[in-house]
């Protein structure tokens, strides 16, 4: 599957690059494209049970981008300013054409956590890394500016010994991103029903994602819910979070 994914990856980008290439051909340059968002909250969660911090943490997520390749890291600490895990994504968007979207994208990542090691024949802590390396295929549909269909595929190997060494994670992913509460507000909502397997241990899981939206203001609220179905995958049955974003 890693296999087909990169081919999926690495064969299919020169095409779709030639097209958005000879799409904007006859327009005028387009600008570079950069956005970011902080996450505060209350409660490091990842859909991944192994990767999940636990604690209060912080997030950043950084877009930087023009026709269509994007870099998008996710740069993650534990609220202390202890480090949890960088991701570093780099995307390939190809523009909507009659309500179809289609994203690929590929990343190298660490996730950080205290450990115990041997220097010196002495036990000391250490913050250890774990690398992994993954590549994703997100094909959508978008019915409306107001509900879009996604589903994500997603492979991660990873690099050492002591990590997971095979990631699978499949989702189905209504999206509801501007749904009106009131002349001021509104709610971005982001369902899914997604399935996981670490290495041979499995789990379905459904996770909610909702933000509270003041139009014109950067600053808003957020929180994550994820239920676990079944699963033979270590973690709690439930968790949660509630955060602040600051959007630039």
């Amino acid at each position: 599957m890693f296999k087909a994914l990169l081919f999926i990856l690495f064969v299919l980008l020169p095409f779709f690059d030639l097209i958005a290439q000879k799409s904007d051909s006859v327009k005028v340059q387009e600008p570079l494209k950069a956005s970011a968002n902080i996450n505060i909250n209350n409660n490091g969660i990842s859909l991944f049970p192994n990767l999940t911090y636990g604690k209060p943490a912080v997030i950043l997520n950084v877009s930087l981008g023009k026709k269509g390749i994007f870099f998008e890291p996710e740069l993650r600490w534990g609220l202390n300013g202890k480090p949890w895990s960088y991701i570093y994504w780099m995307r390939f968007k190809i523009k909507n054409r009659q309500h179809f979207g289609f994203n690929v994208g590929a990343h190298p990542s660490y996730v950080i956590r205290p450990s115990t090691v041997s220097i010196n024949g002495k036990e000391e802590q250490r913050y250890i890394s774990q690398r992994y390396v993954a590549t994703e295929v997100v094909p959508v549909y978008i019915h409306s500016p107001k509900f879009q269909l996604g589903l994500y595929a997603l492979y991660s190997k990873g690099l050492d010994s002591y990590a997971v060494q095979n990631s699978y994670f499949v989702s189905l992913q209504p999206r509801f991103p501007h749904i009106d509460i009131s002349k001021k507000y509104y709610l971005s909502l982001f369902p899914q029903l997604f399935y996981l397997d670490l290495d041979g241990k499995k789990g379905t899981y459904i996770n909610e994602s909702l933000r509270i939206n003041r139009k014109d203001c950067p600053v808003g609220i957020s929180s994550i819910v994820t239920y676990k179905l079944k699963s033979t995958i270590p973690g709690d049955n439930f968790v949660w979070n509630v955060g602040l974003n600051v959007r630039f």
